[in-house]
């Protein structure tokens, strides 16, 4: 059952990185890609967003669009995770999705590219940012 703001477990457990949770609300059906009503987060983004690097693993190997855009900036998950850098200032998250194939050149609403994102954050790591050059 979705919340008032088009929200199932699913996207909760995501973002807690509770993979028990995450599993069990995919064997009962729960699409994958269900997108909240108010910015269109997916559980991926939610994952993303908290810095949860099991539940990440979880959804993109149960087939999670990892290109899927956010509503209405168009942001990605990679854009999230150099966003969120700090959740993981290893690079774990960024160097995973990167490695599923996230599209480094995806530009959001304004344009930005996940590089250009990096180049405008504080301190964020030279040898990540090398990691999203076109």
């Amino acid at each position: 059952m979705l919340d008032r703001a088009g929200r199932d477990e699913l996207h909760y457990a995501a973002a807690d990185n509770d993979v028990v949770t995450v599993k069990e609300r995919l064997d009962a059906g729960v699409d994958v890609d269900l997108a909240e009503r108010r910015s269109g987060f997916t559980p991926l983004h939610f994952a993303v967003q908290g810095g949860a690097l099991d539940t990440t693993v979880a959804l993109l190997d149960a087939g999670a669009d990892i290109q899927a855009p956010t509503v209405p900036r168009g942001a990605s998950p990679l854009h999230l995770a150099v966003s969120g850098w700090r959740l993981n200032p290893d690079g774990a998250m960024i160097d995973l999705l990167l490695a599923r194939g996230a599209d480094k050149t995806a530009r959001e609403k304004n344009g930005w590219t996940p590089d250009d994102l990096a180049k405008g954050a504080f301190e964020f790591p030279a040898a990540l940012a090398a990691k999203l050059h076109p």
